[in-house]
């Protein structure tokens, strides 16, 4: 899995380990470590010395103390629709996170808000988990959203307010959905829907994989606003009537690999409306040529697209575009844009040269779009014109003090322009200087003189605590005489110095390394008797290697990465222990020299209680989870089955739990009886005390589940990419509630064979009851099944007389539904519910066409008894076939579906974007839709609906705990009723609903966003 290995390989993020006393008592196994404070509501989990992950939705208000370094782990999310909440955080701060499995990302929600309290000296930092700032999408971003442009929510807005904070290196991809509206972020900084209460003064967005900075949709306020190294444009904004103040966006060199699109690219939608105030920009794009812009070329100072028909532009800066200074696109109407200022719309200032050459068509007007009016483009080269000026490159290009005199770690005066072909930058007063906004008049006194160099030009004086006040201050006045963002090329002028990134001479400011981030892991000597060793820091992380007996109850804590060498065996013949593993826990493997797995004993037990936010992964040590095959898996073994071992069970619990890539060939000898092992996951000879509540199998080399010789109790069951079979079973008698399979695609390798696989010995029996199973095969084609064909969505083989399924889909499995084989009984499998055996409620299509012996019976096997296999089409109870086809695909995105079609997932009509649950929820088969059975246009679910048994199909039905009676609490019933709302059994197959809010398998299994190997994917 890849969250496992990034978060193995990355800086600061040490850690400690726990353990428990066993059976003497003892507890010399500990070693202490520094409790997280408390954030609000959230419990932050200690990682290491004076650092601390977090995540979740905080509804309180809370601060980020500077004396812990904070790892983000997914999103954490300030606020909600219920409760406003406001995150303080103090100066020096840092908060770090990666893009490994989920991408690590802050979210402020709407009506909520971050105040990010740094100052020069301590800035606040949003930064990558690793030692340098030099990568890109490490991380998600910075993503604060106001109630602008939403349908449904409005309130007050939250006060958002950044003052000096950077955010570097994100923009790794990231969906969010607020109020039904799925936005997909790339960048370091958005700014969505807020209005002027959002403030942000001396920011720097550094190394954005899109844009620095990313606005949508309100008017908040910038001030000293720095964006570097930008993949795409420093500045982004779309419906934005806000102000940027002081702004500098510096590219990259063409040497470090890209160098940018725009300086800032300006857009509004069709009813939307743009008309930001920009003033003193130095845009600087450091290209190494000067080309005449092709059709598909857009490196330019300003790029006005999308609409865009007003601008407020003065005093700005545009240097080494290799395309030119601006260009107008997409539907772009500038010819209302002119010289008067104060507007309502003007560019007034704006000076742009290239120092690699001239340019003869500096400013490009793309076809369907209109430029500026007569008079706005000035002369090139001429002095003190107004609007836009260009200087022809060359000799006549640019020049930086940084070019005059080293400026050593003086980063803001390096980029002060001195002059543009010999013109000075200074006062406008001077005819040898170059104009600037208003021809220096900064006061709109008509007047250029002493006052305009301290006026609050920007809004009138606004309060002691005002935004104009507060920058004045710490600017020394809105000197806006000098061209661009920088006052002059003094070594006084040090607004970007020190706390930013690339500051100094060579690097600016360091990522520290800590020390306790470096050399030899901080291990425990043994784990309840089991031997640690102590690896090699990875980027920081302690990496403890462990093998052998857990002879003493011991736990497995989230604050170290757990390398298996070999087995690792809990409890033995005379020793019972139990494992307990932390939420959040990470357990790696891998098949070299030995292969690594971890087995239970009998009489012994695991118990994994991870959280949806913090689930326990087991997994190969590799950076992926592609693979299979790539470590042994975890195995419990319980008493049933065995011939001389016997005792009281483990009591086996797995909550949140995902095991991937497992399967490598493991023989295991427990009282004298060998097994082999090829699976992820195998539970065998456990009873009704072992319970698994949220547990994913992904990739297994062969089964997804093994399971033999008992009843176990699970629900909410996700097994995909099994090699062979999601479930297979052998004398296994318990519950599988709330199943889901699904098989790799063909295209992916392996489609596996089936989706649950239904044994028993001859001496044994099998009898268990599956409820709400969904089974997709995923396969491309609908093929009657030859002699060794077996890929069906249920394959009765080895005895199999007994079953208990009901409200189940089969979908897309190439051979058909069901096969009987290896003398398979099932002539007393009827439609009776409750038992003692029965199938009802059981539908089953393959969207590839229409298969005309969907059910095999092989020679030897008897089938079901007559009515068990209803008419094709009929909606009748057991099992139903419908005939393929797909007439739905072509009708998928229409209100009325053929009735001669399939099968129609919700993702096929309408895309789920990251909600993976309910993307596999049953629509309708041939024009029958999915709901209460007692509709009678609805598919049969179990029992007709009536899950509670009373005769009637009411409301009741949907939060009756059906399976077994109330068992109290802290019971596996009730815990699960409370982790889902109750037993819905009214709908065909696992999922509730199409319903976004349908997440039970979201978030924290692998696959489960639009770039995994799962994604739900429109019907083209």
């Amino acid at each position: 899995m890849q969250k496992i290995r990034s978060l193995a390989m990355i800086a600061g993020t040490s850690a400690v380990l726990a353990a428990c006393g066993g059976g003497n008592g003892g507890n010399n196994n500990v070693v202490v470590t520094q409790d997280c404070p408390a954030v609000g509501n959230l419990e932050p989990v200690d990682i290491g010395p004076n650092q601390c992950q977090i995540s979740g939705e905080l509804t309180q208000d809370a601060t980020l103390s500077a004396n812990f370094m904070w790892f983000l782990e997914g999103r954490l999310q300030v606020g909600t629709a219920e409760s406003n909440a406001t995150l303080n955080i103090d100066a020096g701060t840092e908060i770090r996170g990666d893009n490994a499995g989920s991408v690590d990302h802050l979210l402020v929600f709407p009506g909520s808000a971050l105040s990010a309290n740094g100052t020069s000296a301590n800035p606040v930092r949003f930064l990558s988990d690793d030692d340098n700032v030099d990568g890109t999408a490490e991380w998600g971003g910075l993503f604060l959203r106001g109630f602008n442009g939403l349908t449904n929510l409005s309130g007050t807005q939250g006060e958002n307010r950044l003052d000096y904070v950077v955010v570097a290196e994100a923009g790794a991809e990231v969906s969010v959905t607020i109020d039904e509206q799925e936005v997909n972020y790339q960048d370091n900084i958005v700014l969505n829907g807020v209005d002027s209460s959002t403030t942000l003064t001396f920011v720097q967005s550094h190394n954005s994989a899109r844009d620095g900075l990313h606005i949508l949709n309100g008017d908040p306020r910038l001030s000293w606003i720095l964006a570097t190294g930008s993949g795409r444009d420093g500045i982004w904004y779309r419906d934005f009537t806000g102000l940027i103040k002081d702004l500098m966006v510096i590219h990259n060199r063409d040497m470090d690999g890209s160098s940018g699109r725009a300086g800032i690219y300006a857009s509004e939608t069709m009813a939307g409306n743009s008309n930001p105030r920009i003033v003193n920009a130095t845009l600087v794009g450091r290209d190494s040529s000067s080309d005449v812009a092709g059709m598909n070329d857009n490196e330019f100072g300003i790029l006005f697209a999308d609409n865009t028909d007003q601008i407020r532009l003065a005093n700005v800066l545009i240097a080494n575009f290799r395309n030119g200074c601006y260009e107008a696109d997409s539907g772009a109407d500038l010819s209302q844009i002119d010289v008067s200022v104060p507007g309502p719309t003007y560019l007034d200032g704006v000076h742009c040269a290239n120092e690699a050459g001239a340019n003869p068509n500096f400013g490009i007007v793309r076809d369907g779009s209109m430029g500026f009016p007569d008079g706005v483009i000035a002369a090139s080269n001429s002095i003190n014109a107004n609007g836009l000026v260009y200087y022809n490159g060359a000799v006549n290009g640019v020049t930086f003090t940084g070019e005059i005199a080293d400026r050593s770690e003086n980063f803001t005066a390096s980029w002060y322009l001195n002059n543009i072909g010999g013109i000075g930058n200074g006062l406008a007063g001077d005819s040898t200087s170059l104009n600037a906004f208003l021809d220096g008049d900064t006061n709109n006194d008509r007047v250029v003189d002493s006052n305009d160099t301290n006026s609050p030009f920007i809004i009138m004086d606004d309060g002691a605590d005002g935004f104009n006040q507060d920058v004045a201050e710490d600017t020394g006045g809105y000197d806006l005489t000098h061209i661009g963002a920088v006052r002059g090329g003094a070594i006084t002028n040090t607004q970007f110095d020190g706390w930013t990134v690339a500051t100094d001479s060579d690097d600016g400011f360091v990522v520290g390394i800590n020390e306790n981030l470096v050399g030899m892991s901080q291990c425990p000597e043994f784990l309840g008797g089991a031997s640690v060793n102590p690896l090699e820091r990875i980027g920081g992380r302690n990496v403890c290697e462990i093998s052998g007996v857990i002879s003493t109850d011991a736990m497995l804590t989230s604050n170290i990465d757990w390398q298996l060498e070999g087995a690792l065996q809990v409890g033995d013949e005379t020793n019972f222990a139990t494992l307990t593993v932390q939420s959040g826990t990470r357990i790696t493997g891998d098949n070299v020299d030995a292969t690594d797995y971890l087995l239970v004993f009998p009489g012994s037990a695991i118990d994994a209680q991870g959280t949806s936010a913090r689930p326990v992964r087991f997994t190969s040590n590799d950076a992926d989870i592609n693979g299979s095959g790539e470590w042994g898996g975890l195995f419990i073994r319980g008493y049933n089955g065995l011939t001389t071992l016997s005792g009281t069970q483990g009591e086996n619990s797995l909550d949140y739990v995902v095991v991937a890539e497992a399967g490598a060939p493991v023989a295991v000898t427990i009282d004298g009886q060998m097994v082999n092992y090829q699976d992820n996951l195998v539970v065998n000879g456990v009873d009704r005390t072992s319970t698994f509540t949220f547990v994913q199998s992904h990739n297994s080399a062969r089964d997804g589940l093994h399971i033999l010789n008992g009843d176990p109790r699970m629900s909410w069951i996700l097994a995909t990419g099994s090699g062979r079979d999601g479930i297979w079973y052998r004398d296994f008698n318990g519950l599988i509630k709330d199943l889901m399979v699904i098989h790799n695609r063909d295209m992916d390798g392996s489609s596996g064979r089936s989706g649950i696989y239904a044994s028993e010995t001859m001496a044994g029996n099998s009898n268990p009851r599956i409820v709400n199973a969904t089974l997709v095969g995923r396969d491309n084609s609908s093929d009657v099944a030859g002699m060794n064909d077996n890929e069906f969505g249920i394959l009765f083989a080895d005895n199999t007389d007994q079953i208990r399924m009901a409200n189940v889909l089969i979908a897309n499995f190439r051979h058909g539904c069901f096969e009987v084989d290896s003398g398979a009984d099932l002539s007393a499998i009827d439609t009776t519910v409750p038992g003692p055996n029965y199938l009802d409620g059981i539908h089953c299509a393959n969207e590839a066409g229409a298969n005309p012996n969907f059910g095999i019976v092989r020679m030897g096997s008897a089938g079901f008894p007559m009515g068990t296999v209803a008419a094709n089409n009929s909606n009748g109870d057991g099992l139903v076939y419908y005939n393929g086809a797909g007439a739905e695909l072509a009708n998928a995105n229409t209100p009325s579906f053929s009735e001669s079609g399939g099968i129609n997932f919700t993702g096929e009509i309408m895309e789920r974007a990251n909600n993976f649950t309910a993307g596999w929820y049953l629509d309708n088969i041939r024009g029958i839709g999915n709901g209460l059975a007692g509709n009678a246009n609805f598919l049969n679910g179990f029992l007709d609906g009536d899950t509670n048994r009373d005769g009637v199909v009411d409301a009741d039905d949907t939060r009756s705990p059906f399976i077994i009676a109330d068992d109290g609490m802290g019971g596996f019933n009730q815990d699960v009723a409370e982790d889902t709302g109750g037993y819905d059994l009214t709908h065909v197959g696992a999922v509730r609903g199409g319903a976004v809010s349908n997440t039970q398998f979201d978030n924290w299994t692998v696959g489960t966003n639009r770039s995994g190997q799962f994604t739900v994917r429109l019907t083209q």
